[in-house]
């Protein structure tokens, strides 16, 4: 089965999760880039701004089609209790093209339940599977077991081996 996690993370939470769901299911590991992202408070209120408004970002060329794969692994930061606008752009432009796919977000805080549901009902597609991990999760190490259950739900879909336990994600 091909397997790709495509994910946007402005701080490397989601990243790190990302990282660490690619290796554990051998997939192809697509960061979804915002040409304009920057630092400071423009950024960071355009990017508030556009994630209460439920609107999408510029997002750069991807690398991979999510057509071509098997399953498609989504992840997002969550805004303002809501889905990251790279992350509405990039599922708005490949709406329809995911044949089977699983979810996951990262916060400091709460929403992650609305997230995962808003989430689904844009890509209009039941996951297999859905995982949401606080910061104080990853930071504690507390998201390992749920991790390795995450991973299990993806490989038992396709009757491929249990994962493998988790480890430090290679320098990209």
């Amino acid at each position: 089965m091909r397997t790709l996690v495509a994910y946007f993370s402005r701080t490397g939470h989601t990243q790190t999760l990302a990282q660490q769901i690619a290796l554990g299911c051998s997939a192809d590991l697509e960061r979804i880039q915002d040409p304009s992202e920057g630092v400071g408070g423009r950024h960071y209120l355009r990017s508030l701004w556009q994630a209460l408004m439920h609107h999408g970002a510029p997002i750069a060329p991807t690398r991979y089609n999510p057509a071509d794969y098997d399953l498609v692994v989504i992840g997002t930061p969550i805004w303002a209790w809501n889905i990251s606008s790279p992350v509405r752009s990039y599922i708005l432009q490949h709406q329809g093209q995911f044949r089977r796919l699983a979810l996951f977000c990262t916060c400091d805080g709460a929403g992650q339940a609305k997230v995962l549901s808003d989430l689904e009902a844009l890509c209009n597609k039941a996951p297999i599977a859905s995982l949401a991990v606080t910061t104080q999760e990853m930071t504690d190490g507390q998201q390992e077991q749920r991790m390795l259950r995450f991973l299990a739900q993806l490989t038992a879909s396709n009757g491929a081996a249990a994962p493998t336990p988790l480890r430090p994600y290679p320098a990209l």
